[in-house]
């Protein structure tokens, strides 16, 4: 009963995907539905999935080619939901699967390795320094997300300081070791399997 506009895509084989979603689309009598792109665009890439490639996309979203100079570094931000209305979530996308829940990092005594975990699960041992903060509540800044761009550049500055020199370097760094909790495993075994059986 929704007036649906459009529909967008943002991973993935865009052009596969958007051919896909019209044919789709076009046999639910859905001829007036549009097909959005985004992810990483920029004028050469929507050059070659239009021209290139015939795709049948209507629209394009462009974010970090748009907004920094090509020269210039850029970090790219993704926002992934790991739950919703209290519940644990997870994205099972090719390539992109995510682990679900709200979560924190712990990091060994002597920063030689990292435990992914549940945000309510304690540290692996003693010793352990979690490494994400609350910065903001109810949409308000704690007191972590007051600090100044002074402060945050000496918070980096330490623990830049204490990272081991293979994780430094910029070309060919060495691997760094990450473990998964045991629970926070268990609990995305539980949510695929739900996942998977109620698909079926």
């Amino acid at each position: 009963g929704s007036d649906i506009r459009g529909i967008r895509l943002d991973s993935g084989d865009l052009a596969g995907l958007a051919r896909h979603a019209r044919t789709r689309l076009d046999q639910a009598g859905l001829a007036s539905v549009q097909i959005f792109a985004s992810g990483g665009l920029d004028e050469h890439e929507m050059h070659r999935l239009v021209q290139g490639e015939g795709a049948p996309i209507d629209g394009f979203g462009v974010g970090s080619a748009l907004g920094v100079s090509a020269d210039a570094p850029s970090l790219d931000s993704v926002y992934k939901l790991v739950a919703y209305d209290g519940r644990p979530v997870l994205k099972t996308s090719t390539g992109k699967a995510i682990w679900p829940g709200a979560k924190q990092v712990w990091r060994a005594p002597d920063w030689s390795t990292d435990t992914l975990a549940l945000a309510d699960e304690p540290p692996p041992s003693p010793g352990h320094l979690g490494l994400l903060e609350k910065v903001m509540a109810q949409g308000e800044r704690t007191d972590a997300g007051r600090r100044t761009l002074v402060e945050a550049n000496q918070r980096f500055e330490q623990q830049w300081g204490r990272m081991p020199e293979g994780l430094r370097h910029l070309s060919e760094p060495r691997p760094h070791d990450v473990e998964i909790s045991a629970r926070l495993r268990q609990l995305a075994s539980e949510i695929g399997a739900h996942r998977d059986g109620k698909e079926a």
